[in-house]
């Protein structure tokens, strides 16, 4: 990506953030205004039925409002993407509220390498008392795939600027993004389409960052549990886990793994009443999407 051609636009997803809105956004309209890379803001809304774009139309007249023809939750940026001109998105959810200083850091990597794909901040609790996430790390463990940023000692690691596996917000090269497919749609509701998307775009050699100079508070999954509850987002979160992993692996090694250990997981979750697992599996089974 050449200099003269570095623009972002913040992206942030809302669904009734009536009260959400008022915590976050000052702080971002701030950011994008200090940048030195000119930054819009765009509220991508996904048929919220509350006031809060009330809020926004009042009180930032020039922040855009952009209506997703359906919730799809993340997978909404797919259709907001197709029509957004910056060549940088920065996404965000609508719980997240940013130091004044953030954005400079993410559009910095993409001057640096034209295959970077994604820059993600740190990220702190909301009151910013303690690290909720740096970089996130990847494996196998007793065939069943994990990804996580809080791995023993993430702490010790997150003031430096590293390569990461994946993030659910960050600055995004649009073009990568959309030539990647955007998020797949048999994750819905939610959960690992954000690691599909990064593992797709690590696979077909792209780069992934995380950059510590760039700060973001969150809240974390309010409006997705306010809507599903954390029984079923445990559900959710084990039915996508064998959905990436009978998508995206092939190899002989993680299959012979894959089958070896289901059994006596699956045993194991019963006995402790993990039902989540079980009912995460048998979902994943049955699902009826493109596989």
């Amino acid at each position: 990506m050449g200099t003269e051609t570095l623009r972002a636009r913040i992206v942030i997803l809302n669904y009734n953030g009536q009260d959400l809105l008022p915590q976050c956004l000052p702080s971002i309209v701030e950011a994008a205004r200090k940048a030195e890379c000119p930054t819009g803001v765009t509220i991508l809304d996904n048929l919220s039925t509350d006031d809060g774009l009330d809020y926004v139309r009042k009180n930032y007249p020039e922040v855009e409002l952009w209506t997703s023809p359906a919730n799809k939750l993340l997978c909404s940026y797919n259709d907001y993407l197709t029509v957004m001109q910056e060549p940088v998105a920065i996404l965000l959810n609508n719980d997240i509220r940013v130091d004044k200083g953030f954005v400079d850091p993410l559009i910095e990597r993409f001057r640096q390498d034209s295959k970077t794909f994604l820059v993600a901040p740190k990220v702190m609790s909301f009151d910013g008392a303690e690290i909720q996430a740096a970089r996130s790390k990847a494996g196998m463990r007793w065939g069943m795939f994990w990804c996580d940023a809080r791995y023993p000692g993430y702490d010790k690691e997150a003031d430096q600027a590293s390569e990461t596996y994946s993030s659910g917000f960050g600055a995004f090269s649009r073009k990568i993004f959309l030539e990647l497919g955007g998020y797949d749609e048999r994750y819905l509701p939610g959960i690992l389409e954000d690691v599909d998307l990064c593992h797709r775009a690590r696979r077909a050699g792209y780069r992934l960052y995380y950059e510590p100079k760039s700060v973001v508070y969150h809240l974390g999954q309010v409006s997705f549990k306010r809507r599903f509850g954390a029984g079923e987002v445990a559900v959710l979160a084990y039915r996508n886990t064998f959905l990436f992993m009978w998508k995206n692996f092939r190899e002989f090694a993680f299959w012979t793994a894959h089958l070896v250990f289901l059994p006596p997981r699956i045993l194991f979750s019963l006995l402790r009443g993990n039902v989540a697992f079980v009912r995460g599996f048998w979902q994943a089974l049955w699902f009826k999407g493109e596989r």
